[in-house]
Parts: C-alpha cells; structure tokens; sequence
C-alpha cells in the first residue's frame, strides 16, 4: 500500500505540472491492473487536495457532502440535479426528496425548467455538442430529440435519444467502428472508472458528484440487465430496444431523465479535459436565433390556431 501511495502522489505532482495520463501510466503502472490501483488512489488525493483547497465557509457549510447526498437519493429514482441547477432548486430539491416517491412529479418539474429550457438546450448545443469532439457527430440526432420534445412527441423523442448514449461513450472508449467492440461491463461501468482516464479531473467535487450519479443511472436502471429485476419508471435500454413488455417507458419524464444523463457526461468530459468553458465563450448573437426557433416549437404546439398532422396524431385532437 505504501508504494502504492507514493505512485498516487507522483501522479498528482505530474498531472498539476502539465504531463499527459498516458505518459505519466507508462512510468508508474506494469499493466492496466496496476494503473487502476494507482490512478483509484490518485484520484481519492487529489478530492482530499481539493477539499483542503476551499475557503472556510464552503468548509463550514460543507456543500459538496449534502449535495453528494441529495444526488444519492436522487439516483434511486434515475434522477440528479442537473448541470445548470440554482442553489435555489437544488435547496427546494433537498426538501422535496425527503418524501419521495410522492414528490416525484414535483422533483422532475424542477429538473426539466434546468434541463429543458430553450436557453439551456441552447447552451448546451453550441457549447457543448458542437464542441467536444466525442459529441459532435451526435449534435444533429439530440437536435432532432429536442424537436420531438418541445412538440410533445416523447415516443420519437426517447427512441431517438437511446442509442446516443452508448455511441457516446463508445466513442469515448475510443471505439470507431472497427476492432473488438468494448464489452458490455465496459459501458455499464464506465463512470464508475473515471479516475483510470483522469485521476485529476478540474472541479473535483462535481466531477465526483456527476460521475457517481451518472454511474448509478446507468448500472441500476439504463443498463440494468433484464434478469436483475426492472429498473425505476422503465428507465432501461434494454426495454426500449428490443420492447420486452408492454410497459410504458417513452414517457416525457424518462426524456428528461435521458436529456439529464447526455447533459451530466457532456459536463464530466469537460471537467476531464480541464479544457475553458466553450459555453462562457459564445456570443449573444451566436445563441438568440436558436432560443428564439425553439421558443416557436413550443408556442406553435400551443397555439389553437395551429393544427399540423403530426400534433393531430400524437395529441389525438
């Protein structure tokens, strides 16, 4: 354990002076069994690191432990606070949750106002989709998903959102198309092995609070196995992809739920790059025509004076 320890600090001494993982696991590990001891290890010194690092009060309030609890909770659910939240939403959250499942419906309104927001879709296209280069090819196929939301049409919406999420993080396991696919495990658990790809990810305390909540969305409920029993609100890919029952899961909340996911891994990425903040970059004028056309979606489903086919078939009316 000692050594390993020392390994682990190394790595922290050589990430902060600008060394890249993959040359600093060549030095320190044998194999890929002892680079996820060390990199484990590393990580858990540089969240201590972190902690040490904030100011009194943070350390009084001790922020990060009740919102870590309040995702804990959340995630039972298939649910966490999104990216974008308020400290104000994330307070109310932290009341309603106590008496869950019954606040469920309120707890998800809450969510959806910070996840699907025409602004934040916005934001979240142009300086996140747009940018990062594992979520790029993928930008135009969530646009569509948002389209089909903001017109009520949750089916569409869901059943289009579904495979993005493995596409993602194949693409992040550096899979093109070629060679042997990563297995199944791989994805089930792959936020739960965040520290191998960056064991000194920025924003520490929100990198362990995102990757812990998008860990548990997927192993307990998106990518439950069918002989584990079901997964909350038939939040499960499984169940979408090869319909195994004929329990509702295209539902308006597990669209938010899936939004929530592909928003929590755009904001782990970005803390894993400890790249600048592509969002705080974009001008008003790059973002004010797309706020305003999604803003249209919304009003035109609404307006009595518009009937198109496709509101006719999916409303009934």
């Amino acid at each position: 354990m000692p050594k390993t320890i020392n390994k682990a600090k190394r790595v922290v001494d050589s990430l902060s002076n600008g060394s890249s993982v993959n040359a600093i696991k060549d030095a320190e590990a044998t194999n890929d069994q002892d680079w996820h001891r060390i990199s484990a290890k590393a990580y858990e010194l540089h969240i201590h690191n972190y902690r040490e690092r904030r100011t009194a009060y943070e350390k009084k309030s001790n922020a990060d432990t009740s919102i870590l609890d309040l995702n804990n909770n959340l995630a039972d659910y298939a649910l966490s606070i999104s990216s974008l939240s308020t400290m104000g939403e994330v307070k109310t959250l932290q009341k309603l949750v106590v008496d869950m499942p019954i606040n469920e419906h309120k707890v998800i309104a809450i969510i959806e106002r910070s996840t699907m927001n025409p602004r934040i879709r916005t934001l979240q296209k142009k300086g996140r989709f747009e940018h990062f280069s594992i979520f790029k090819e993928f930008s135009k196929i969530i646009d569509a998903a948002t389209i089909c939301y903001y017109g009520e049409n949750y089916i569409s919406s869901y059943l289009t959102l579904v495979p993005v999420i493995e596409g993602i993080l194949l693409r992040w396991l550096e899979f093109t198309g070629t060679g042997k696919k990563p297995k199944f495990e791989a994805l089930r658990r792959f936020f739960k092995n965040s520290h191998v790809r960056q064991p000194c990810p920025e924003n520490a305390l929100f990198h362990k609070v995102y990757t812990r909540a998008c860990d548990k969305l997927l192993t307990d409920h998106f990518y439950k196995p069918s002989d584990q029993g079901g997964a909350y609100s038939n939040f499960n890919r499984h169940l979408a992809a090869h319909l195994l029952s004929d329990s509702q899961f295209a539902t308006k909340d597990n669209c938010v739920r899936l939004f929530l996911l592909i928003d929590m891994m755009t904001e782990i990425f970005y803390y894993e790059t400890s790249c600048p903040d592509p969002r705080m970059y974009l001008e008003n004028e790059e973002i004010a025509v797309e706020i305003e056309n999604y803003k249209k979606l919304i009003t035109q489903k609404d307006s009595p004076f518009i009937k198109k086919p496709e509101y006719i078939f999916i409303r009934g009316t």
